[in-house]
């Protein structure tokens, strides 16, 4: 079967910058190729308010090796910033409003910096709700100028937790029982409950990897999936991200089910690809 062309998307986290070459055919995805670079601790620290480059030179240098280990050349590819940046809300859009502009006026007045600094972006997750994100504008222009400097031509900028969330959409249950994701960032993480292919809730929360953190997360699923109403039965649950791949095993000793949000082909049998959330943006 012909492939159609590949697709190129780079990820920035605190430990390293990666990317990958994904082709998609007929009915099929298959990772081409995977790179990793990693970064000296300190080089990348995410905040919503302030830069997140502390040594930009040094993730220049890591993107333009990356670039070069995946073989970019002038192909454009998506950027995917770590989960962490934004302020996110799920929100009912009244039918006549435009979706983007109601989640500005929504998230506006719980922002901590001016309004005019901010830009929003959202995704349509069902029943007429969206998930609205707000990024401080010169928080995303740090990471453009590394890219850019690195010699990189940028397609498009997605942010980890929303690219995810479009992705897992296209294999979710329009019946019960209800669906938690959760999606693990080095920084943060995201919850999200779906039910009927619907978003009913979304929560968002730093991450915190000490001891205990299966246990935590366990609770948080829980807690979503209370919060979203759901009594009748334990919800399917489906992880992707940094560490899923352990804490599915931890899960799984304690007795509690859940799944590996994908499984894709890759270069390295051994590679699962569910750790890396990122390969949503070439897969929504």
């Amino acid at each position: 079967m012909a492939l159609l062309g590949a697709q190129f998307v780079l990820a920035l986290e605190p430990s390293s910058v990666a990317g990958a070459a994904v082709s998609r055919g007929l009915g099929s995805t298959r990772v081409r190729s995977l790179a990793r670079v990693p970064l000296a601790p300190g080089s990348l620290e995410v905040s919503a308010f302030e830069p997140n480059l502390r040594r930009p030179d040094e993730v220049r240098a890591a993107l333009a090796r990356l670039a070069g280990m995946l073989g970019l050349g002038s192909s454009p590819a998506c950027i995917v910033l770590p989960d962490g940046l934004a302020r996110l809300a799920l929100i009912d859009v009244p039918a006549d409003a435009a979706p983007e502009r109601y989640a500005r006026f929504r998230l506006m007045g719980s922002l901590p910096y001016p309004a005019e600094e901010a830009v929003v972006d959202v995704l349509p997750v069902g029943g007429g709700r969206a998930l609205g994100a707000a990024v401080r504008r010169s928080v995303v222009q740090g990471y453009e100028e590394a890219v850019r400097a690195a010699g990189i031509v940028q397609d498009r900028i997605d942010l980890a937790p929303l690219a995810a969330l479009a992705a897992l959409r296209r294999d979710t249950s329009e019946g019960p029982p209800m669906t938690v994701d959760l999606i693990l960032g080095e920084a943060a993480v995201s919850l999200a409950a779906r039910e009927g292919g619907q978003v009913r809730v979304f929560r968002n929360r730093r991450r915190d990897g000490s001891a205990g953190e299966a246990e935590r997360l366990r609770a948080e699923v829980e807690r979503t999936a209370v919060l979203a109403g759901d009594g009748a039965a334990p919800p399917r649950v489906r992880l992707l991200g940094v560490g899923a791949a352990a804490l599915l095993r931890a899960w799984r000793e304690q007795g509690q089910q859940a799944d590996l949000g994908w499984r894709l082909a890759s270069p390295e049998p051994s590679i699962e690809t569910a750790e890396m959330a990122w390969l949503a943006a070439v897969l929504a």
